[in-house]
């Protein structure tokens, strides 16, 4: 299994620190967060990762110059992020999707333990969905009926359950992945902004998407100010207390 990482995107809610770097390249505990993800990548056992980069690119290549040991990473470019949503972004990977694959949002801070078990179930396709804390209009919801996804989105019109709020992370089973790729394409081809989540629900029409809750382990997508200081000062913290030992 490989992971997708999708970081083409410019954040501009994060600006002006993103006029300088990209959103991977914001530093936690003195590290970048791409950094952190593909630590976590590794000890979950993954040895090949896929990012898809376009605002302020040269400067993520340069980062990761040196690589993580262990850990491959090929490298796509997005030459038309201002003009596409993460969905062409993942789309452009398609050809390292021979298999079954993760994608991912670079902008996430998390306790890599999330990944624990995921092999288990190698034919069925899930997201990754963390307790709802809050619903302030920007979380993404998910809705399942026996967890079984059926909804994904800020707002849902659905009287099934919430299960939660999507971390940002969803697996594609290997049986799924010409599926995921045809419904990337038509997606695309209606809204070249189409995001991710747009493939989620597409996958939960399909009735192909399972719910996968994480617990109470800690985790925070970083897209306002108050979000970056949240993960240095109560998230970061929290994953160490998590994680000791």
């Amino acid at each position: 299994m490989l992971a997708v990482i999708l970081s083409a995107g410019v954040g501009r809610r994060l600006a002006p620190l993103t006029e300088t770097i990209p959103k991977a390249l914001i530093e936690v505990d003195g590290r970048p967060l791409i950094w952190h993800t593909l630590r976590a990548l590794h000890r979950a056992g993954m040895r090949q990762a896929v990012l898809v980069v376009g605002h302020l690119q040269a400067k993520l290549r340069e980062a990761l110059a040196a690589g993580i040991t262990g850990l491959t990473l090929h490298w796509v470019t997005n030459e038309l992020y201002a003009r596409t949503g993460s969905l062409y972004s993942l789309w452009l990977a398609r050809e390292y999707l021979r298999g079954p694959f993760l994608f991912m949002d670079a902008d996430l801070l998390f306790n890599p333990n999330i990944f624990n078990g995921l092999y288990r179930e190698e034919d069925k396709s899930c997201l990754l969905v963390g307790s709802l804390a809050q619903d302030s209009g920007e979380e993404v919801k998910v809705a399942h009926r026996r967890g079984l996804a059926t909804a994904i989105g800020k707002s849902l019109n659905t009287t099934d359950p919430i299960a939660g709020e999507a971390v940002g992370i969803v697996k594609i089973a290997g049986p799924d992945v010409p599926l995921a790729v045809a419904l990337m394409a038509e997606l695309i081809r209606q809204n070249p902004m189409a995001e991710h989540e747009e493939l989620s629900q597409a996958l939960c029409d399909r009735e192909r998407l399972w719910v996968r809750d994480i617990g109470l382990l800690s985790w925070l997508e970083i897209d306002f100010p108050e979000d970056l200081h949240r993960a240095r000062e109560v998230v970061w913290p929290a994953i160490q207390r998590e994680t000791a030992g």
